[in-house]
């Protein structure tokens, strides 16, 4: 039986450096993606200031300030 589906080494309109291009995007590593880093930090920002609604982007920056400082 044969399966219509595209496999490796299959012409699918994509070329194999596309597929390496994506698997080396989610490849695992020691450390969440900066992006992540940021959002966890300035999680902990709104927290530290009481839960308070407010000023979400200031914590983004300030997060992502801290971030780049240690990077």
């Amino acid at each position: 039986m044969k399966h219509s589906g595209n496999h490796p080494g299959t012409s699918s309109g994509k070329s194999s450096h596309d597929s390496q291009g994506v698997a080396s995007r989610y490849h695992q590593t020691d450390s969440p993606p900066p992006n992540e880093q940021i959002r966890r930090r300035a999680y902990e920002l709104y927290i530290e200031q009481g839960r308070q609604p407010g000023d979400d982007v200031a914590d983004w920056l300030q997060a992502e300030r801290e971030y780049l400082d240690h990077s």
